[in-house]
């Protein structure tokens, strides 16, 4: 599940924009497809994430129920080839 300013379709942000290409690339090859939720359909959830990951910044990944991380580390796990693992836990 993607945390994001936005939907895939059309994001919000820069950072939206990369972490939506980034698990496109994994579509239909690791995973069938991801699921999203606009942080901005709803202040209690946005902040109720940051809390909960120690994460202040969006977007955020998890993979069943478990935070991944930000773009950032999205990047680097991809670049060590340790995103694919973790996408099919």
């Amino acid at each position: 599940m993607l945390f994001m300013k936005g939907n895939p379709q059309g994001p919000q942000c820069q950072f939206s924009t990369k972490i939506v290409n980034l698990l496109n690339r994994y579509v239909g090859t690791v995973i069938p497809s991801f699921g999203y939720f606009d942080i901005f359909q709803d202040e209690e959830v946005r902040n109720g994430l940051k809390q909960f990951s120690r994460w202040p910044t969006f977007p955020q990944l998890y993979v069943n129920g478990t935070f991944i991380g930000g773009l950032d580390v999205c990047i680097e796990m991809d670049e060590e080839g340790e995103l694919e693992d973790a996408l099919t836990t």
